[in-house]
């Protein structure tokens, strides 16, 4: 059964406020069993929808969804009742576009836009630098397919659903400020043929504390995605309270990634337990590769330290050259300061401090966003704690072809048990020009080449308190 919007009064003129209209077609085809909610070609101005079980919202090409331009037409933030360990993006789902609790058989599709058109908090009332709503929230659903949509201008998380089973994502192009598509604490997931560009992480793995209680990542297939980020393409964390579980990433395409391309990370206690990633190109990626176990605990008291184990990373390759780039911005600050174009080698960009809300333009960012022949690249590296190392992991046919350069570096490499979990959290430049190993049980490394545009005078490759290492 097929349920038009207009039929309920909504009007696509692109000015007028439809959600009303569209939630009462939304309720009525839910009331009738299912069907689809079907908006004819024109521009529709929605806030917050929210879906029913065996509802499909189509939106066809030619159909553009667009945010309200009103922050405070969007449905506040519900009120919970246990702690909240994690941010505001992933503890609440109300200030969104669309959102979906407890549904089942939902779908939205249809090859249309969906543009929230730069819409932020300015205000700052959710308290989280200023995100505005989120696109696509989705909690405890099942059976959920999002596809064939372009999705712009997202100030917040623009696909994020947690604790949702059978879930199938495909066909997705983003340009989106924060992140792009984060499975948190759900199961038995597909992500594949998407083109993703994020300010923040493209795809993002999560394990919240969002339920108030411990959940898992599990059974995640990713593949044929391409991906550009103004921080990490591919990352798991840094929510990681639960875990993650048999993941399979493959065919993926990363270019023009300020941070990291590939991110593991557990810090608050997560049990990251057989991940496979093969068949990954990269070009313009600061930094190729981080696995990282810290102890941030951002938790409930009495956590153990978390586990990374089982980890095959197969067939990489990471190359320059190394060039500024046109990408979106990140976050409110920069998104006012304008500041789109990304050097690899100038990390902060125009603004300063990195963690500060104000707007202080770097007075010698003229200078130095045109003198790369600085030590600027960022050190790959593999590292556990003492005494809760890295478990079994094995790197297979990897080629880097990075910027290079370094003629000096501290041998002393200082451990970051709390610090926030980036690649930089040892220092930028580290003993190994290729990746830096630290406090692993078990490490095999077959087939791994590292060339540099300039000379660098450390090795390809350093180990630090390795146990049962192989290298051939």
């Amino acid at each position: 059964m097929i349920y038009n919007v207009k039929d309920f009064g909504a009007v696509a003129d692109g000015v007028t406020l439809n959600s009303k209209a569209v939630q009462a077609a939304v309720d009525a085809c839910s009331e009738a069993g299912g069907g689809t909610v079907y908006f004819p070609e024109g521009d529709y101005v929605l806030s917050t929808v929210f879906l029913k079980s065996n509802v499909t919202i189509e939106i066809p090409r030619g159909t553009k969804i667009l945010g309200s331009l009103n922050f405070y037409d969007f449905e506040p933030e519900e009120k919970v009742d246990y702690p909240l360990y994690q941010d505001v993006s992933h503890s609440f789902f109300n200030c969104s576009l669309f959102v979906g609790r407890d549904c089942d058989n939902i779908a939205i599709l249809g090859g249309g836009v969906i543009d929230m058109r730069s819409v932020w908090d300015e205000d700052n009332v959710r308290n989280i630098v200023n995100r505005g709503p989120r696109c696509i929230a989705l909690l405890r659903c099942n059976n959920v397919t999002v596809c064939n949509l372009e999705i712009y201008n997202a100030t917040d998380l623009a696909v994020y659903f947690t604790a949702c089973e059978e879930v199938e994502i495909y066909g997705l192009k983003m340009r989106v400020y924060i992140d792009g598509v984060s499975p948190d604490n759900s199961k038995n997931v597909k992500i594949h043929d998407c083109e993703i560009e994020a300010g923040d992480d493209a795809i993002v793995f999560k394990s919240s504390y969002n339920q108030n209680k411990i959940d898992v990542c599990r059974n995640i297939h990713v593949w044929n995605c391409k991906l550009r980020s103004r921080c990490s393409s591919l990352k798991f964390g840094t929510e990681t309270n639960g875990g993650f579980e048999n993941i399979l990433i493959e065919n993926i395409t990363i270019t023009d990634t300020r941070i990291t391309g590939i991110a593991i990370e557990s810090v608050d206690g997560a049990i990251i337990d057989g991940v496979t990633i093969r068949n990954v190109t990269m070009e313009n990626v600061n930094a190729p590769l981080f696995i990282h176990i810290g102890q941030r605990m951002r938790g409930p008291a009495g956590r153990e330290i978390g586990r990374i184990r089982n980890i095959l990373i197969e067939n990489v390759v990471a190359r320059g050259p190394y060039h500024e780039y046109e990408i979106i911005e990140t976050y409110y600050r920069t998104y006012k300061m304008q500041d789109h174009i990304q050097y690899p080698w100038v990390f902060l960009g125009k603004m300063q401090p990195e963690n500060s809300l104000s707007l202080i333009p770097r007075p010698d960012f003229d200078e130095v966003k045109l003198n790369r022949y600085v030590d600027w690249q960022m050190t790959s590296n593999c590292c556990g704690l003492p005494g809760i190392p890295l478990e079994n992991i094995t790197l297979r046919n990897f080629y880097f072809s990075l910027d290079g350069g370094c003629q000096s570096f501290n041998p002393d490499v200082p451990d970051a048990n709390g610090k926030y979990p980036e690649v930089y959290c040892y220092g930028k430049i580290l003993p190994a020009k290729g990746i830096y190993f630290r406090h692993i049980d078990g490490l095999t490394v077959e087939n791994f080449r590292v060339e540099t545009e300039r000379p660098d005078i450390r090795e390809p490759l350093v180990f630090e308190d390795i146990k049962d290492l192989v290298v051939r």
